[in-house]
């Protein structure tokens, strides 16, 4: 399953382990969405025993990369495109506090923090 394979990549990268391999969040986004839509079932429980599962992973991708695109040119804008194709928030105002949605919110801005950090040097 790509899918599982995709999603398992960003579970084991810095952005949820400390001594996670370095990641394109966005681009492995992008990658997981197509993966998601290419296959003719998705496991949406996936992960549910790590840090979040993979709806919840999606739920707070979409929110985080709301907030951090720039624009239609920014790197970050394709990826919240790619998972608007399979996430819709309806009249959702964000993610659910003290959940696994809020703890892959968390990561994903506090990756991007880094990023910004990592950049300046």
């Amino acid at each position: 399953m790509k899918t599982e394979t995709i999603f398992n990549k960003i579970l084991s990268s810095e952005l949820c382990r400390i001594d996670g391999k370095e990641i394109d969040l966005c681009e492995s986004i992008i990658d997981l969405c197509e993966a998601i839509e290419n296959e003719a079932e998705t496991d949406w429980n996936l992960g549910e025993c790590d840090e979040f599962s993979l709806d919840s992973f999606i739920v707070g991708a979409y929110w985080a990369l709301s907030e951090w695109h720039a624009g239609q040119w920014s790197k970050e804008y394709p990826a919240l495109c790619a998972l608007g194709s399979i996430y819709t928030p309806n009249m959702s105002q964000g993610v659910e506090p003290e959940t696994s949605e809020q703890t892959a919110y968390d990561l994903i801005n506090e990756y991007f923090e880094a990023q910004i950090e990592r950049n300046k040097k």
